[in-house]
């Protein structure tokens, strides 16, 4: 191997190792805090309540029902499986909204369409209920807010 084959190769080597010495020497990324399991799957002290408001339902078509309810948790927090549960005394129709955790905040607004298998529907009932597991039962945990279709 010729002299400057030798030294090709050792500025090579250099150069490879200063690259990586440098990449090394760069400013991290912070690390993200630490995810609190143990504080996320604590249950509040009691069970949790939620109060409804404001509901409105409006039969868009003679089949479709669009409703809306304002709601708040008074005690607890969304930390397990929720239905919001709208039926229509007097009829055999009844819809229920399937809500995982995620998909509630400390308050805010449920909405949703509801099919009617018999019309015509004049007043509503709604709740919410809620269950550490769908297949262990739902119990009830808000007020019923009630009122006519318009």
């Amino acid at each position: 191997m010729s002299e400057s084959t030798r030294r090709l190769g050792a500025g090579c080597l250099v150069l490879v190792a200063l690259v990586v010495l440098v990449s090394g020497c760069g400013r991290k990324a912070a690390a993200p805090p630490p995810f609190d399991l143990q504080a996320s799957l604590e249950e509040s002290d009691g069970p949790n309540e939620v109060e409804l408001s404001d509901p409105k339902v409006t039969l868009v078509e003679p089949t479709l029902v669009q409703f809306e309810v304002k709601y708040r948790f008074t005690q607890g927090r969304p930390n397990q499986y929720h239905a919001c549960d709208i039926s229509f005394p007097g009829t055999p129709n009844h819809a229920v909204k399937m809500m995982d955790t995620w998909e509630l905040k400390a308050e805010g607004v449920i909405k949703d369409g509801v099919v009617l298998s018999k019309p015509p529907v004049r007043t509503f009932e709604i709740r919410v209920s809620e269950a550490d597991s769908p297949q262990n039962g739902y119990k009830k945990i808000s007020n019923v807010v009630r009122g006519p279709v318009k």
